[in-house]
């Protein structure tokens, strides 16, 4: 009972205080160490998850800037709340869960599986890679000038050739890429016991231009890097979407066991293994190939794949770049990852090779010299670095030829055969 004047007058004791209990999480110290330091260190807005590939287990996630949670739990003044809340760089705001972004490349493994399972583009099936395409009377850039050639998948990923992907969703249309989307768990908030973004997922791209854009994760789709993760994990895994997981089990002072969580899967992925082998062998080029994009995240002991990502996006009303860097780590248990970084408003010279993959290295180098520390196992090997040619060699006609289509040393076959009699 409290006074007019605000002193208590009056109190009584109904139930003795109780401790409550223990959460024990996923986390991993030493991964969740290594990620902070190493967001911390970019000096980006950003944001990285790391996750046990076939548990779901979040080893790691952090978001840059941060805030010390110490400075609520007595009671935070007012000055310090409002500089936490009117920081324009929002310290507050949970990159990892919340932040939805478009995908950029990191999108692309995606529409090869749905081409794949399709049957419209198969694994050897070639496009020619470009500087640019005119798609119904618009010009869609290719991200680098200097490729040309005919590229097929495994190809066209490590080089993240935009211009075979536009062709690539002209065959295979919006539904099938939609629906692997879905199946990886794009478009759909992750179960975690903490709020987490839906992102979003169109339901069709009506035009070709919305295809193409949907081609490259550009236009209206977004995803958070916990979803990318996720989707991450279910290529390493290659059987089946983990559920993410935070808390492990509840447990009383005395270690008394309370509420369990039990890792589960979400969905069975309808991929043939060939498929994600194609897809794998394109991810692994990423960053082992002389010509990846990727290749800032190579280590020489352990087998690194993964998928750089370059997308426009908006910020504050004016145009920016969000740079990605996803893949996984082919440890025992392998460990999934999205790192992605918020770029300003005109900001150039950020990309998803150079500036996000550095970022991820530094966790990398640290699980390849001390695997126990980050709970993983591996048997160290050569990881071989590849410089074959991206695209099949031009054989000269013989003396006397004159006409018909240009010809490439490549296995007989019939998908091949057929694949240039209707290109």
């Amino acid at each position: 009972m409290m006074a007019d004047a605000g002193s208590v007058v009056y109190q009584q004791v109904f139930a003795p205080p109780a401790a409550g209990r223990d959460v024990v999480t996923t986390l991993n110290l030493e991964t969740q160490r290594l990620a902070e330091s190493a967001l911390a260190q970019s000096k980006h807005r950003c944001a990285m998850v790391i996750v046990d590939a076939f548990t779901g287990d979040i080893r790691a996630m952090a978001s840059l800037p941060q805030y010390d949670p110490n400075a609520f739990a007595g009671g935070i003044s007012s000055a310090d709340f409002t500089a936490l809340t009117q920081d324009i760089d929002g310290p507050l705001f949970d990159r990892a869960l919340l932040g939805t972004y478009p995908p950029g490349s990191i999108f692309k493994p995606i529409v090869v599986m749905a081409g794949l399972r399709a049957g419209t583009v198969g694994a050897q099936m070639e496009f020619e890679c470009g500087p640019s395409l005119m798609i119904d009377g618009r010009e869609f850039d290719n991200w680098s000038k200097d490729d040309h050639g005919f590229f097929n998948a495994r190809a066209a990923l490590i080089r993240s050739c935009n211009t075979y992907f536009y062709q690539s969703a002209m065959v295979t249309r919006d539904r099938p890429i939609l629906y692997m989307a879905h199946e990886f768990g794009l478009g759909t908030a992750p179960v975690l016991p903490l709020k987490t973004a839906t992102g979003n997922l169109p339901q069709s791209a009506p035009s070709n231009h919305d295809l193409a854009n949907l081609s490259i994760g550009q236009g209206v789709t977004e995803a958070s890097p916990l979803q990318m993760a996720m989707v991450m994990a279910t290529l390493a895994n290659g059987t089946c979407r983990p559920r993410p997981r935070l808390v492990s089990h509840t447990q009383s002072q005395s270690g008394r066991l309370g509420d369990v969580s039990i890792p589960c899967r979400e969905a069975l992925m309808p991929v043939s293994q060939m498929d994600l082998e194609t897809v794998r062998s394109g991810m692994f080029g990423v960053v082992n190939h002389a010509r990846g994009t990727g290749k800032a995240a190579r280590l020489k002991k352990v087998a690194v794949f993964g998928k750089t990502g370059t997308a426009q996006w908006v910020l504050r009303g004016a145009k920016a770049n969000v740079v990605w860097f996803a893949g996984f780590v082919d440890t025992n248990p392998p460990l999934a990852f999205a790192v992605m970084v918020e770029g300003n408003a005109g900001q150039g010279g950020l990309s998803g090779g150079g500036t996000a993959a550095p970022i991820i290295a530094k966790i990398l180098h640290d699980i390849e010299d001390r695997p126990t520390a980050h709970d993983v196992k591996f048997t160290p090997d050569n990881v071989p670095e590849e410089n074959d040619p991206l695209t099949p060699e031009f054989i000269p006609p013989p003396p006397g030829y004159y006409g018909g289509p240009p010809q490439y040393r490549e296995d007989p076959g019939i998908g091949g055969f057929f694949q240039r009699l209707f290109r």
